[in-house]
């Protein structure tokens, strides 16, 4: 049974179409069609903050990009009103200490993603959803022919620990972060690749879950300083299942340690991983 879905959601997608047209780790044509709509003062606002609300992978990621960025995306509820929500704990003096310095932060993206939400759901969502609705089913063929999730678990020896993993697709980051996790159970992907492509890169990603359960004892996940290890390790597994992938060349040297040690017998996840620690040193 293929554990991998799909979603097209407005609210997962209001809130990376706000990040591209405030090019806050997104600068592309998705973002230059739609910019003229707001007001300018608004996009700098959120330009301001752009280093606290946006991730890279390996790299960076911002001090409020879960509470203001992947949690309204998970798309529980409205995200109009989980903006809200956040200033009416700011008003209701019910934000946790450590948090206290970032009160203006809140407040002021809060406000902007109040404002033009519902001009978003209703002049431009209608179009965007059609856009990523027509591109899920053949990227959904995929997954579901190949039985790829079955096949990642009995490779790695793990099994996914939650029901399913969602891909939840949105049109506005191409050139920018993308497999970017929202929950324990959703990543965010762009709908601008090659089907065959993009179905690489979320198998990539579910194998990184696998890989989350796997090693959840060791170091793994828990720093960005082992990023190059995970990530060749997830490729590793891909290549094994679908032959050559998309080029991780910042991840070779591991993808090919993690080969030469799989051809001299060891078949082990947490061996491989712990080796790669090791030959960091």
């Amino acid at each position: 049974m293929n554990k991998i879905k799909f979603t097209a959601n407005k609210d997962t997608n209001y809130v990376f179409h706000m990040l591209s047209v405030a090019k806050c780790g997104y600068n592309n044509e998705y973002g230059e069609r739609y910019r003229g709509l707001y007001p300018k003062g608004d996009l700098e606002i959120l330009k301001s903050y752009e280093s606290m609300i946006t991730v890279c992978g390996g790299e960076h990621c911002g001090e409020l990009y879960a509470l203001l960025a992947a949690q309204p995306a998970c798309a529980y509820m409205p995200a109009k009103e989980y903006y809200a929500g956040l200033i009416q704990m700011i008003d209701n003096n019910e934000v946790p200490e450590e948090s206290i310095k970032y009160i203006d932060t809140v407040r002021d993206i809060s406000e902007i993603m109040i404002k033009h939400y519902d001009h978003y759901c209703d002049e431009i969502w209608k179009a965007e959803e059609q856009r990523i609705t027509s591109y899920i089913p053949e990227v959904l063929e995929m997954f579901e022919k190949s039985d790829f999730t079955q096949k990642a678990e009995d490779l790695l020896g793990t099994i996914l620990p939650a029901e399913s993993f969602t891909a939840a697709m949105v049109s506005s980051v191409k050139g920018g972060a993308e497999a970017i996790d929202i929950s324990n159970e959703q990543d965010v992907f762009g709908i601008d690749r090659a089907s065959k492509d993009t179905f690489c890169f979320i198998g990539h990603e579910f194998i990184i879950y696998l890989l989350i359960e796997a090693l959840k004892d060791e170091p793994a996940f828990k720093t960005l300083s082992t990023w190059n290890q995970t990530e060749g390790l997830a490729e590793f597994f891909l290549r094994q299942l679908l032959g050559e992938t998309l080029p991780w060349s910042e991840c070779q040297k591991y993808i090919d340690l993690y080969e030469k040690w799989w051809n001299e017998g060891c078949r082990s996840t947490v061996e491989l991983y712990r080796k790669a620690i090791e030959s960091a040193v």
